[in-house]
């Protein structure tokens, strides 16, 4: 009772639900709801469509193509440099807001000083403008204080 009948497919997938493992479900007694709980701190609760129900199953909305390759799920790498724990933040808290607000999942690679970047072509977009972005003011701070007069010239 995966998906449509005859099929084994789901009716619909949700990538990165989560942003860490789940630790329990429970479903409602009358089987519409499902609570789920995981170790990011976050309990969600999903409710299901009626059998035959597309409504909420919206594959042609905004952020995705006709032909369903928008969609698609890709990885990307990012140069990070020497601005890994600027990227991470503090207790990870950077990049886990990140993956929240983009719905991607991201990985730094300490060793490589790189950000792995799992998601659909327009969310991996959005994450390397982001990230660019806090590197770019970064990197221009860092220069205006080196100018300031500090020791900058030694």
């Amino acid at each position: 009772n995966v998906g449509p009948r005859g099929s084994e497919e789901p009716a619909a997938k949700i990538p990165f639900a989560h942003d860490m493992a789940i630790w329990d479900m429970k479903w409602h007694p009358a089987g519409h709801l499902l609570a789920t709980g995981s170790n990011d701190r976050q309990t969600k609760f999903w409710a299901r469509n009626r059998p035959g129900s597309k409504q909420g199953l919206d594959f042609d909305g905004p952020g995705s193509g006709a032909d369903g390759k928008d969609a698609e799920v890709t990885h990307a790498e990012m140069e990070l440099g020497n601005h890994v724990g600027i990227v991470i933040g503090r207790r990870g808290a950077t990049i886990i807001a990140m993956q929240r607000q983009t719905k991607t999942k991201m990985h730094v690679d300490q060793m490589r000083r790189v950000l792995q970047i799992e998601g659909t072509a327009r969310q991996i977009e959005t994450v390397k403008k982001r990230v660019g972005a806090l590197l770019e003011r970064v990197s221009s701070d860092g220069d205006g204080r080196q100018q300031g007069g500090g020791f900058g010239g030694w």
